[in-house]
């Protein structure tokens, strides 16, 4: 971080530095928690929540990360019609994430 002449500089870098902290962690990990999960349930084995009750939870995490990702592409529409490429593009890519759990348990772990 280069100083500038009154510190103001300085600090607009530590804040886009802790913006894009803020939108990898709002955007890329809070939703990846769905796939992990899913992922995690998969591996669990059938003695400690039963193969019925595994299945429950598995849809259950796929409903709720599709009932998130219908919401995030409201979010991403309603900010590329605003003219905000960027953040259309970070919501964007939160959906993709929030699909995957439904890709997951409809192909390789279903």
């Amino acid at each position: 971080m280069s100083m500038g002449a009154n510190g103001i500089e300085s600090i607009n870098e530590r804040g886009r530095l802790s913006m894009s902290r803020q939108r990898i962690i709002r955007h890329l990990l809070l939703p990846s928690i769905a796939p992990v999960a899913l992922i995690g349930l998969y591996f669990t084995p059938k003695t400690v929540f039963g193969c019925a009750n595994r299945g429950y939870m598995a849809v259950a995490v796929v409903f709720l990360a599709l009932v998130a990702a219908i919401a995030t592409t409201k979010k991403g529409i309603t900010a590329k019609r605003r003219g905000e490429n960027e953040a259309s593009t970070w919501w964007v890519i939160t959906t993709l994430i929030l699909v995957l759990p439904l890709v997951l348990l409809a192909g390789p772990l279903g």
